[in-house]
């Protein structure tokens, strides 16, 4: 099993419905290829992790790093390993960050773009960003079964510690 987890910016701004067809289309992929991940989104600006087989997560980030609509594609985490998927609801699912309820309901403030920009740099931010986000994310597919198609496994528990 390998993780890939790197940040990027779009080449342009892409309008939302854009960015959901891309998501979509990479959900339908990404299941055929064993290929979990979750993709987050700020004014251009994009936190993305990839989960599965090492040959078939390398060969999608070649191909992302070569996609002209991101630039500056920077490498956060590679770990490859036993531990099982994190990410592992999602074949591919996408949350758009500038919401200033989710940095609220989230992380109880609400962040903005000069600060993501550079906080999303560090590995450690952006993997909570993303996890928070894929939280949040795997809740409303709980409640909301219209979702349910996009998956790739089960909606994961959520039992307190």
């Amino acid at each position: 099993m390998l993780t890939i987890m790197y940040r990027s910016e779009a080449a342009t701004l892409l309008p939302f419905s854009e960015l959901t067809q891309i998501c979509l289309t990479s959900a339908h992929k990404n299941r055929a290829l064993g290929i979990t991940g979750f993709l987050i989104e700020f004014d251009g600006i994009f936190l993305q992790v990839l989960e599965g087989e090492s040959d078939a997560v390398d060969r999608l980030y070649d191909r992302i790093r070569a996609d002209p609509r991101h630039r500056n594609v920077e490498l956060l985490l590679r770990e490859a390993g036993d531990t099982g998927r994190s990410f592992g609801f999602w074949a591919m699912n996408f949350g758009p960050l500038n919401d200033h309820d989710f940095w609220r309901g989230v992380f109880g403030r609400p962040m903005g773009l000069p600060e993501f920009a550079r906080r999303s740099h560090d590995p450690d931010f952006a993997l909570e960003v993303l996890s928070r986000a894929y939280l949040h994310a795997c809740t409303v597919a709980d409640i909301n079964p219209s979702v349910r198609d996009f998956v790739h496994g089960a909606i994961p528990s959520f039992a307190s510690a």
